[in-house]
């Protein structure tokens, strides 16, 4: 049997179960073996019933005292009931809706048990425990993570028929495990299923995770490396551009600004394609930097392209430019735009009239021709794939790239993940900014909640509730934008009030957004579509409704619409929901980007990092980024060594087609192309 046969060759498993398995993921033998348990049955050591204390999940060995006898409670319950005792006492046994045992126990049999002791009703109970009739073989049993429909015994014996009828074979020489201390492929797949300790089975783990971040590591260099192409925009002095720049700006920059300024600069000069990632927090100021290098390019005679994730921050982007640029030489493309004005712009792109090109992802569509292309800034959040930047280049690789990201990314992660990427860090706020006090909300507060942001709105401040639904939903327990704003319409009556939503006509959101931005709107309730980047100074109080819906990192962007002026802003997360209290105080603790997505993605895992899953099921699926993150830095130092070593080239080819392969199949479209 082959590692890619269908799972359907192993013995019991016919249709209906392979369809169950692919609910986790399993469709190939690969995938079973190397579907890891989550934790271990520990049958290695056999207590006395004197020793176990009550609570405890202990193994027995134990004689059968008392005939079993079988109690009908009650319509679809009966309980088989007898006592066992190993000489040191005695534990009476419930076992529930297996009648059939019955009839196989006997008085004075020897049988194991695995189950919890308790005391109830002045007695020794074993309730519900695992029975075998004879020592099982491995003296620690896997535990996996199923879904309905399977079971653990099942998942057991898959995984054990594939073990011995799958052919594995070892693809790294003698001499590379015995370098880096590996055992072969094949006992690491057996011990980590079925392991004679918890040592041994952690030992197998490793190996597996090895191979994984190998492989994972390489794919990163191989991105990397696509990416370092000649430049066909290296520009000269730029100097210059950076005092001009600065004269236009009616406020001062940060001097964190100023460093990825001149750390731009530095790219732009070099005859390597820049590939730079600015990470900042929300309301440091990167939206400016972006402005920078596109002046850069404008005074060099090339086109820039300003790819935003929403048509209002577009628009945004577009008005900010009209203050820096000849407004002859700007233009913003949205599918607000008709097929006429479509095709003018289009038009005035190809001819090289026009240096400043801000847009969403309509910019995909519609054939755009480029005189002169030089530059593409785009938004991490947008999740600009290869195929999107082909779209757009014609698949050239040679122009100047900049990733502007709103959510911080992990420190722990930034070395492993854009190891081929250059980082710049804004980490300064402009001066006078405060930080944003944030709250949680329980019920018991809403009111005074509700009077707070009432006297912030008597103050002349405006205020964003954010809601998680557009309209109410029978399937989902939460609060929605229209229910709350015909609720708030009610505790602001005399205010200003306005509700925007993504269902609503592109014309009417903007129309919406200006009247806000301009003061016109007091109160405005939303869904998330002000999630990233409007800034309006003025509002300093940020609620969101059922808080509990969102994650950490998406309640920090949130978060960053307000604190942008110099009054104290104060963010409102409310939720009654106690699960979520931990999780949500988070961000009362700490205003810190870095420290929030550390710890969002502890809580929610690293997501799709190749692909364009935002959360939850990664692209690695035995690694953990956290946990597994020494390996990480480990397997990136020894393909290094690889690449030294020839002794090790057979090994780096394999790794590298491995690697090939996997981006192949992903289709994988990340922000850093």
């Amino acid at each position: 049997m082959e590692l890619l046969s269908p799972v359907t060759q192993i013995g019991g498993v016919g249709e209906k179960t392979a369809k169950t398995l692919q609910k986790i993921d399993v469709s190939t033998v690969k995938d079973l073996l190397y579907y890891l348990p989550r934790t271990y049955k520990d049958l290695s050591t056999i207590k006395k019933i004197s020793e176990v204390k009550f609570g405890e999940t202990a193994f027995l060995e134990v004689k059968i005292f008392t005939q079993p006898q079988v109690k009908r409670i009650r319509r679809g319950l009966e309980i088989t009931s007898f006592q066992v005792t190993d000489a040191t006492g005695i534990a009476n046994v419930d076992i529930f809706n297996q009648i059939y045992i019955k009839n196989n126990l006997t008085v004075g049999q020897t049988i194991y048990l695995y189950g919890k002791l308790e005391f109830k009703f002045s007695k020794i109970v074993i309730s519900a425990p695992e029975i075998y009739f004879k020592k099982p073989d491995n003296p620690f049993l896997p535990i996996y993570p199923l879904t309905a429909g399977l079971k653990q015994n099942m998942m057991r014996k898959f995984v054990k028929d594939a073990l011995y009828k799958t052919e594995l074979k070892e693809y790294y020489s003698t001499g590379f495990l015995q370098e880096f201390k590996l055992p072969d492929i094949k006992k690491a797949l057996h011990d980590v299923h079925f392991p004679n300790d918890i040592e041994t089975a952690s030992v197998a783990r490793a190996r597996i995770v090895f191979d994984e971040l190998l492989v994972f590591n390489r794919m990163m260099e191989l991105l990397g490396e696509e990416k370092r192409q000649k430049s066909a925009a290296q520009l000269t002095d730029v100097q210059d551009n950076r005092d001009d720049f600065l004269s236009r700006l009616s406020f001062e920059l940060t001097g964190a600004q100023l460093r990825v300024m001149k750390e731009m600069e530095s790219d732009l000069t070099k005859d390597m394609a820049m590939n730079r990632l600015v990470q900042g927090d929300v309301g440091s100021g990167k939206t400016v930097i972006a402005f920078y290098a596109m002046h850069c390019m404008y005074e060099a005679g090339f086109q820039s392209v300003l790819m935003a994730p929403t048509e209002i921050l577009a628009q945004q982007h577009y008005e900010t430019a009209k203050e820096l640029f000849d407004q002859q030489q700007i233009v913003c493309v949205t599918g607000a735009l008709s097929a006429k004005s479509r095709k003018e712009i289009n038009a005035k792109i190809a001819d090289g009239e026009v240096k400043i090109i801000i847009g969403t992802h309509a910019l995909l569509y519609g054939n755009v021709k480029f005189a002169k292309l030089g530059l593409i800034i785009t938004d991490e959040q947008h999740r600009f794939g290869v195929k999107q930047r082909a779209a757009l280049t014609g698949d050239k690789s040679d122009v100047h790239t900049l990733i502007m990201s709103a959510t911080p990314i992990p420190r722990s992660l930034q070395l492993v993940l854009f190891g081929n990427t250059d980082i710049s860090i804004v980490d300064e706020l402009p001066p006078g900014r405060k930080p944003v006090k944030t709250y949680l909300i329980h019920q018991n507060k809403y009111q005074d909640m509700i009077s707070f942001i009432k006297n912030e709105l008597h103050a002349k401040h405006q205020a964003y509730i954010v809601c998680p639904l557009i309209e109410d939903s029978e399937n989902m327990e939460a609060k929605s934008a229209t229910q709350i704003f015909n609720e708030m319409k009610q505790y602001y009556a005399g205010f200003r009030m306005a509700l925007i939503h993504g269902k609503m006509k592109n014309m009417e959101k903007q129309e919406i957004m200006d009247s806000f931005c301009a003061g016109e709107i007091d109160v405005l309730v939303s869904t998330t579509v002000i999630e990233v980047g409007i800034n309006v100074p003025n509002a300093t109080s940020m609620v969101v409704i059922n808080a509990e819906r969102f994650g950490l990192a998406q309640l920090h962007q949130l978060r960053g619409r307000v604190g942008r002026g110099s009054a104290q802003s104060y963010c409102f997360l409310v939720s009654d929901n106690e699960s979520a209290y931990e999780r949500l105080r988070v961000l009362t603790n700490t205003n810190d980007g870095f420290e929030i997505a550390e710890q969002d993605m502890q809580m929610r895992g690293t997501g799709d990092i190749l692909g364009t899953r935002q959360h939850g099921t990664s692209t690695l699926k035995v690694a953990n980024l956290i946990a597994d993150i020494r390996q990480l830095e480990q397997t990136r130092d020894v393909l290094k060594i690889m690449k030294k070593n020839r002794q090790f080239a057979q090994e780096y080819r394999a790794i590298t087609q491995a690697a090939r392969r996997e981006l192949k199949n992903k289709m994988i479209e990340i922000a850093l192309n």
